[in-house]
């Protein structure tokens, strides 16, 4: 196995997506940005470690199969064996100390609801004693304040005597050697990112405005009745966001800023944990891979490629490399360039 295992173990984020996004609305709009074209006004947090990774293959992935083969592409459809066994290690560790609830939801409020009800419940764990806890949600603005991004961190782990808190991000391998440093960087890219937007949570930077504009919900839009059955008695009078929210931020507060960012990788085949990084928080390397990161979802660039010829390595190993235009447009150049060194037009480096 090589390191686009990347892709081969399903986040958090990509699951709360497909219950979140309006795309019905979103694409039959070509012309507006990635943002709300693919995502409805949010990124997630998995977003932008895989666009690390090659934004390309990001991009034809938020196009989705379908419209791919409507537009005449040929590709295969199906979830590769690395992808299942990655689902269902991340299943059986949420399942070993928690129950998976089904709630009935009609409105988006009611989504957002049920997100905000998991991070209330989880806050309200570890400030308990807890140790651990997994799949808890975070969001909040980007780097500048322009972007909303939200995701689920895999797990938080509590020290119950100081009350210290980590953040881990699970990461299954079909193989047992590490992965490269370019794959490592989209890993710690991300569990930064999750360290920022609970920092951010806990500071009391998130405001009711960021969710309602994120989001794009009404906070006076009563919750329908799957989800107040969800809630414990004591909370169903908190029956809109105008009630709920408030009680999360302020709730999320008592917690401790985040010690320690770890990437957990975790055998696919042997079932157990290989190695554990630590991960310095960098908010400057951060906000420059921001700065990079962002201008697509904007619209402001078209994507990119796979740039250093050191990492082509993941061009091959691509579901669409078939047909990338990234790809072709490079192999295109190429065979210019070396026509001009044959024609002496240039003299090769």
């Amino acid at each position: 196995m090589n390191d686009t295992d990347i892709w081969d173990d399903p986040e958090g984020d990509d699951l709360i997506a497909a219950v979140q996004l309006d795309s019905t609305k979103c694409l039959s709009v070509e012309d507006q940005p990635p943002l709300f074209k693919y995502r409805g006004g949010r990124v997630y947090v998995s977003d932008l470690s895989s666009q690390m990774y090659c934004e390309q293959k990001l991009l034809y992935s938020l196009i989705g199969v379908r419209r791919l083969r409507e537009m005449g592409y040929d590709i295969e459809v199906g979830e590769s064996a690395q992808v299942t066994a990655g689902t269902n290690i991340h299943l059986a560790r949420a399942l070993e100390i928690q129950d998976v609830v089904s709630v009935s939801t009609i409105t988006r409020e009611d989504n957002v609801a049920v997100s905000l009800l998991n991070l209330l419940g989880a806050v309200r764990a570890l400030l308990s004693g807890v140790p651990v806890v997994r799949e808890v949600p975070v969001f909040g603005m980007s780097f500048g304040g322009d972007i909303f991004v939200n995701g689920i961190i895999d797990e938080i782990r509590c020290d119950a005597e100081t009350l210290q808190i980590d953040v881990v991000e699970l990461k299954t391998r079909a193989s047992t050697r590490p992965p490269s440093k370019c794959v490592r960087e989209t890993h710690h890219l991300q569990v930064m990112v999750y360290g920022h937007l609970l920092r951010n949570l806990i500071q009391g930077k998130v405001k009711m405005t960021d969710l309602e504009k994120g989001f794009r919900v009404n906070r006076d839009v009563k919750f329908s009745s799957g989800v107040l059955e969800y809630m414990s008695p004591s909370e169903r009078s908190l029956d809109d966001l105008r009630l709920l929210v408030p009680v999360v931020l302020e709730t999320i507060q008592a917690l401790p800023l985040p010690a320690n960012l770890i990437v957990e990788y975790y055998s696919q085949e042997k079932n157990c944990s290989l190695s554990y990084e630590g991960v310095n928080y960098d908010e400057g390397w951060l906000i420059d891979r921001f700065e990079k990161l962002l201008p697509f979802w904007k619209g402001e660039r078209p994507a990119e490629g796979v740039q250093d010829i050191e990492e082509v390595w993941k061009c091959r190993m691509c579901e669409f490399q078939n047909f990338c235009e990234w790809r072709l447009k490079k192999e295109c150049q190429c065979v210019e360039q070396n026509s001009q060194w044959f024609r002496g037009v240039v003299q090769p480096p």
